[in-house]
């Protein structure tokens, strides 16, 4: 009998920032984010969700009113890439890779270059952010830091993911 591992490394880490994005309060989109060093350790995971000491039960952060920055979600969601650099357990984070969920805005990148991160590894990118993520690609770029979609990465890892981000939303709904 051959002792294979049931699934590949991309396919562990995308599958807890999935699951750390089952964790967001965010109806509109839940997005999460582990970050792991390049001895294949989890140094931090994160979602997309509001500081502490903010109410989740409040409606006022929850507007989507992005001409208002004061009635704006925008303005008070902490980014789950911005979250996984926050709750790191280990430092520096140097030559690590971070999965998430969704392709980074320039906020994030901002935040993963400073701490050193060299890797992003992404499971969905929205076409229409076009602009947005030309910037991201800019900044990624000029730092020197690789940016790879999982799909092109490991197909079988993105399907995999796929699958299980169909099954968290089953769950979630179905509540």
């Amino acid at each position: 009998m051959k002792n294979d591992s049931l699934i590949h490394w991309h396919s562990m880490f995308m599958g807890v920032a999935l699951l750390a994005a089952a964790r967001s309060k965010d109806a509109r989109k839940r997005n999460g984010a582990c970050i792991v060093g390049p001895d294949n350790k989890i140094s931090g995971v994160g979602y997309n969700g509001l500081p502490r000491g903010c109410d989740d039960h409040d409606e006022h952060y929850w507007q989507d009113d992005d001409s208002d920055p004061l009635n704006s979600r925008h303005s008070y969601i902490v980014h789950a890439e911005q979250n996984a650099i926050l709750n790191c357990t280990s430092l520096p984070l140097h030559g690590s890779t971070i999965y998430a969920t969704q392709y980074p805005c320039p906020r994030c990148v901002q935040s993963i270059i400073q701490v050193g991160i060299k890797r992003v590894v992404y499971l969905d990118k929205k076409a229409h952010q076009e602009r947005v993520n030309a910037a991201s690609e800019k900044m990624l770029a000029d730092a020197g830091v690789e940016i790879e979609s999982l799909q092109a990465l490991q197909p079988e890892s993105a399907e995999w993911s796929a699958e299980l981000a169909q099954f968290i939303e089953t769950s979630t709904t179905n509540r």
